[in-house]
């Protein structure tokens, strides 16, 4: 009954479909009803892929990740409508479109070869490069363009909750995805043609290969998901590239001293070692190459030596380019090292309340009171932040990119323009609230040594306080010593 039930289900489905889509064809422009051609295959590769993803333990997460599928796909369409109705079509997607439809205009009409459109160069040249490439597969319509850019923002967030789930024992694991798939600034701005999508996708790879590296044994594969996540990120803003891999230096010195979460037991530590070393070296490298393409691509004019008088003219470009449009307001000061944290900290809890002005920032005030209460009602777990910054590595990462991208961004002075760029860092934000409690719980076999070490008799306790081994303890007992407390002495020495 209930198969016969979910085929008349499948057949409705695909009769409204046909009967939406001839209608379309009929009544709106291609731009609109092109998202009917790529919206199937993609929501058939989204829940196919979000069941492979999150399998076995993780799949109770797969129901989340469905819901924040679609949420994805509302977003694109309000953020289409927003940028085209409210805004009259003045936006950077737009300016993709025009470019992508013209090069893939002459594509499909013979006037160029495929190669003028394959994706080449940094920032804004490569999106435009990208987005043509993508219109010559899919077709020039916008609203299906918006639809593709969802749907890789949507596995970005997607490789984001995995590599928290596989990374931080004991996580809110729920919570987290329903954070990260529903959170206002998530779901709209990364949902259009532009770099933000693009960036969370790559960002997302980057930090599930880093996850990876960081708690399965392997090196390669890990390692070839950081390459291609980084790398992207790289060609598009090169600066947020360098904040990762800034984050995940440190990160991997902790792990070389510390060694890995679930590292291979039968490999040898010093061969472990040796490849964290090559890791680290060709982060360092990678981190110079990626800085000097920083400064080239975010102060064209000079050299690729990042000087502080450089760096200085960076900052003060970046506060003058974005106080230009409305909703520009004073960022913080940094007069030395001392004002990092406060203006890190400043900077991404902003806009407050106070200072919303208009209904697109009183609702991005209003998403961010919502993660401080949480982060108030969930203090225990916040509490253990500082502990699980010594022992687990991949805290270490999230928090050091947080901060990094918090005293990046504190030159911004444009509120639309900060609320935007920050959604890329509230999938590891959103771990603050998550991270598990810290537990008091004593190990069970170590509870009943010490409980039977408390019943020894008064005529055993004297060989326990010589150091021999009376014929009362048990085997793990004298093979590994008495346990400690209530005057039992340990066996020094002892093989």
């Amino acid at each position: 009954m209930n198969t016969r039930f979910g085929e008349q289900g499948i057949i409705g489905l695909a009769i409204a479909y046909l009967v939406a889509l001839s209608w379309s064809i009929s009544n709106i422009s291609y731009d609109i009803w092109g998202v009917f051609i790529v919206l199937p295959p993609l929501a058939l590769l989204g829940i196919f892929g979000v069941r492979r993803m999150f399998s076995g333990e993780l799949q109770p997460i797969a129901k989340i990740m469905y819901l924040g599928l679609a949420a994805k796909f509302a977003g694109a369409c309000a953020k289409y409508f927003v940028s085209f109705d409210t805004y009259g079509g003045f936006t950077d997607a737009e300016e993709y479109h025009i470019y992508a439809r013209a090069a893939a205009s002459k594509v499909w009409g013979g006037q160029a070869n495929i190669s003028t459109v394959l994706p080449g160069g940094t920032g804004t040249h490569f999106m435009e490069r990208f987005t043509s490439f993508l219109y010559t597969l899919i077709g020039s319509s916008k609203l299906a363009g918006y639809f593709v850019f969802a749907w890789m923002a949507f596995w970005g967030i997607a490789f984001f909750v995995k590599a928290g789930c596989i990374a931080i024992p004991r996580l809110a694991q729920r919570r987290y995805a329903v954070l990260c798939v529903l959170a206002p600034s998530i779901v709209y701005w990364p949902s259009s043609i532009g770099k933000e999508a693009l960036m969370m996708f790559a960002l997302g790879i980057g930090t599930y290969g880093i996850a990876r590296l960081l708690a399965r044994s392997g090196f390669f594969q890990p390692l070839v998901l950081v390459l291609v996540g980084l790398g992207l990120a790289g060609l598009v803003r090169p600066h947020m590239a360098a904040i990762w891999l800034a984050a995940l230096l440190p990160t991997l010195l902790m792990t070389l001293f510390r060694g890995r979460q679930g590292r291979d037991q039968g490999r040898s530590a010093v061969a472990d070692r040796f490849v964290l070393l090559v890791i680290i070296g060709l982060a360092a490298v990678a981190l110079v190459a990626v800085g000097s393409a920083t400064v080239r691509y975010l102060h064209p004019s000079s050299d690729e030596k990042a000087s502080g008088n450089t760096i200085t003219a960076i900052l003060k470009e970046t506060t003058r380019r974005t106080s230009k449009a409305g909703s520009n307001f004073t960022p913080p000061a940094i007069n030395g090292p001392t004002d990092w944290a406060k203006a890190s900290v400043r900077t991404l809890l902003r806009p407050l309340l106070i200072e919303a002005n208009g209904v697109g920032q009183l609702l991005s005030a209003l998403e961010l009171t919502a993660f401080i209460l949480l982060c108030m009602a969930c203090y225990r777990r916040v509490l253990n932040v500082p502990r699980l910054l010594l022992t687990n590595p991949f805290v270490v990462f999230a928090i050091g990119a947080i901060f990094l991208v918090g005293l990046a961004y504190s030159s911004f002075g444009n509120l639309g323009v900060l609320t935007r760029q920050k959604s890329l860092i509230l999938p590891l934000m959103m771990l603050i609230p998550c991270v598990p409690v810290r537990s008091y719980k004593r190990d069970p076999e170590r509870t009943a040594d010490v409980a039977q070490n408390n019943s020894t008799s008064p005529s055993v306790r004297p060989q326990l306080d010589s150091g021999g081994i009376p014929a009362s303890l048990t085997a793990r007992q004298a093979r590994t010593g008495p346990p400690w407390g209530n005057g039992a002495k340990p066996a020094v020495g002892r093989g």
